[in-house]
């Protein structure tokens, strides 16, 4: 079956693999992205650490049943201790540990709620970061909140192009969008931010006083793995965070994580009755586009009207990821 992408399914970059609530201290869990078999794991001490998942003595997956022991992993067929660097420090019946004992270790970030992992096709290590972000640890906001995880045939950079076509929205997310406005983007290195000025269909109460609902979006693009929309709500003056989290899982196949967080109001029933709204409505969204990603086909040099220059330049600051990588 011929590959849908003119470009590879596993760039380089973060992406999440985990919740950080999903992984107590001493816990195992595994994990299956890029097209391999991993196991994450957290120490007695709380530190998350991702290795290979097989053992490279007779091949046993760690991640069933794996053990913690320690500041190590212990595999379930012979015993043998593996660190979060991948190599091993016991053995429990023999004096000389081989030097080929070891494990591939990945690149672990905990950060903002969510565990992440940096891919590479080289294995050069990381040379950028995603902040934690001031929402995360601000007492004026509510807890991040994961409301969903889809599994969708489609790729990364496909995923984040949605955010920067907005001129879909009003056709595919009628409920959502009446009118949508692009108002720049600004390129920093990984980092990509894109202005829009949204007009919506939502409160209802609102638009039948008279008043029109409408405000600035911000996305935030942290490389290919992280989008984070900043949306305010006028009149109302609300505040809301979606966080979309693209994994690839195979070369068919990525992972979708939806995190949501808003700025508190006037009090706690009225703020989570607005929190469950929108993460209705965020999953509402996505389950619109799916149908789309699935089936679309993908235009290398697409007939693009002058009002949508910003997915040529989306797609420019995007290349930037596949840079020795060759997969």
């Amino acid at each position: 079956m011929k590959y849908r992408f003119p470009f590879t399914p596993f760039p380089n970059g973060w992406f999440r693999v985990a919740a950080s609530d999903e992984l107590p201290s001493g816990t195992v869990k595994s994990l299956h992205y890029f097209g391999k078999n991993l196991v994450l794991f957290r120490t007695e001490k709380g530190i998350p650490h991702i290795l290979d998942a097989h053992c490279p003595h007779l091949g046993a997956n760690l991640a069933y049943g794996g053990k913690v022991k320690g500041e190590t992993i212990q595999c379930p067929f012979h015993g043998w201790c593996f660190n979060g660097e991948g190599s091993c420090t016991n053995i429990p019946y023999a004096n000389k540990i081989l030097p080929k004992a070891r494990m591939h270790n990945w690149q672990v970030k905990e950060v903002n709620g969510s565990i992440f992992t940096y891919y590479h096709a080289e294995g050069k290590p990381p040379d950028w970061e995603i902040p934690e972000f001031p929402e995360y640890t601000s007492q004026d906001w509510v807890p991040f909140r994961a409301f969903q995880r889809w599994q969708i045939r489609s790729h990364v950079q496909e995923i984040n192009e949605n955010g920067i076509d907005i001129f879909h929205a009003p056709l595919v997310h009628p409920q959502q969008t009446k009118e949508i406005e692009n108002d720049g983007i600004k390129v920093e290195g990984s980092v990509l931010r894109y202005f829009i000025n949204h007009t919506y269909n939502l409160f209802w109460a609102a638009r039948m006083a008279g008043q029109e609902v409408a405000g600035p979006h911000e996305i935030t693009y942290y490389g290919l793995g992280c989008a984070v929309n900043r949306v305010v709500v006028k009149p109302m003056e609300l505040q809301y965070l979606f966080m979309f989290l693209s994994t690839p899982i195979d070369e068919e196949y990525i992972e979708l994580n939806g995190v949501f967080s808003m700025k508190k109001v006037w009090n706690e029933p009225i703020t989570q009755l607005l929190t469950l709204k929108a993460i209705r409505e965020g999953r509402n969204t996505i389950s619109q586009d799916i149908p789309i990603w699935e089936n679309k086909a993908y235009r290398n040099q697409p007939a693009l009207c002058d009002s949508e220059g910003a997915i040529a330049q989306y797609r420019h600051w995007a290349s930037q990821f596949y840079r020795g990588n060759t997969s």
